[in-house]
């Protein structure tokens, strides 16, 4: 039994592939099992994993296209590790990420250990202004949360998704899994699996590991489906094919009680809604909230502005279907101009500097793995103790 099971669900994706392959088997690191998890793509998938000769690597290939829900139970089914992470077939593991986890855990025995990822973009992501670019924070702080503040602060829409402790950022233990399993009946029950098994891991925990440094990279490629709802205005070809994938149109996936819409607020609303039912429907301490719902829809109107137009008449929808008045919602007015290209510091709340911006293309860097180790080189040198 290794101690950690990487697992990489992937489809058609042969451009990225390879490089988040080349970031995990390039650890400096023995105790864990890499597995590839093929949702039925054609040969080149099969190609590229072939190029890597590592007794640590599975691969698994799906004989139809499976619903990513599916596809992900199918890649779990294959690990063996006491702990258990997926990672995008366009992301990376950092060159230390599991050298740092393993003496984390040896220190802090832990269910589950997540991390604020580091983020990439791909020279063909799908926002100009960022293609090339990576943001790496420079906070290194480690604490334990509770986790019945962290599901509170979520559902009060204080804090995103992201800082769920999802199998997408975060080590999760597998009696962790098995518990979620026994309580939902698998691991990824319903909706998008990362945002899902944030919340089930934090509704079977009582406290959960949070590690501000990144133990991996976020690679938004132009292949990215989460992309393709965040800049909603060009994802419209990358959405088709999801769905497709899931057999599924966005009327069939939304929750009754919002509406139909890829808007990234929505889908945070539906899965509230959704997990809430499956996970914890008795519990008053976690309440969906429309109005926040709403809120959020406005406050990030100029995600994409290009949108724009869309998302006014969504959230008019929204507060229509549920009697609220829209003009108590405030909405901001249209950015113009597009975005400015960020490289170097930059300032966060207080105005002090908390992220370094690379401009990863004109360094000469081209994949995630190459960001990766060029993170790892810019950022200071960690000792846990």
């Amino acid at each position: 039994m290794p101690k950690f099971s990487i697992v990489i669900p992937t489809r058609d994706r042969p451009q990225t592939l390879p490089y988040a392959i080349q970031s995990v088997l390039f650890q400096d690191y023995q105790d864990y099992e890499l597995v590839v998890q093929d949702n039925c793509s054609g040969p080149e998938t099969a190609a590229v994993v072939r190029q890597f000769h590592s007794p640590r690597l599975k691969y698994n290939r799906a004989g139809r296209p499976l619903p990513m829900n599916e596809n992900w139970e199918a890649a779990l089914a294959l690990c063996e590790g006491q702990y258990v992470y997926f990672m995008g077939d366009d992301d990376g593991l950092m060159p230390d990420g599991l050298p740092l986890a393993d003496q984390i855990l040896a220190r802090v025995p832990t269910e589950v250990l997540s991390w604020r990822k580091f983020t990439y973009w791909w020279d063909n992501a799908i926002e100009p202004t960022l293609c090339g670019r990576m943001f790496l924070h420079l906070t290194t702080e480690f604490q334990m949360i509770d986790c019945q503040r962290l599901l509170k602060a979520y559902y009060d829409w204080e804090i995103g998704f992201g800082a769920l402790p999802s199998i997408y950022n975060a080590l999760v233990h597998r009696s962790v899994i098995e518990r979620v399993r026994v309580r939902a009946g698998s691991y990824f029950a319903v909706g998008a699996p990362d945002n899902f098994t944030g919340i089930a891991n934090a509704a079977v925990c009582p406290q959960v590991g949070w590690f501000e440094r990144g133990l991996s990279m976020c690679g938004n490629s132009g292949y990215s489906t989460g992309c393709s709802y965040f800049f909603r205005s060009r994802g419209q070809e990358r959405r088709r094919l999801y769905h497709a994938d899931e057999g599924k149109t966005i009327d069939q996936i939304i929750h009754p009680a919002l509406i139909p819409s890829v808007n990234i607020e929505v889908g945070q609303g539906d899965m509230q809604l959704r997990a809430k039912e499956l996970l914890f429907p008795g519990d008053d301490r976690y309440q969906v909230q429309i109005p926040r719902v709403l809120a959020g829809m406005a406050a990030n109107i100029n995600r994409d502005p290009d949108s724009y137009d869309e998302v006014v008449d969504e959230i008019h929808q929204l507060a229509a279907k549920h009697a609220i008045d829209p003009a108590s919602i405030a909405i901001p007015q249209r950015l113009e101009g597009g975005r400015a290209l960020m490289q170097g510091p930059l300032a966060g709340t207080g105005r002090q500097i908390d992220t370094l911006a690379v401009n990863c293309s004109q360094a000469g860097v081209h994949d995630v793995a190459q960001a990766a180790r060029l993170a790892t080189a810019v950022l200071p040198v960690l000792t846990i103790q």
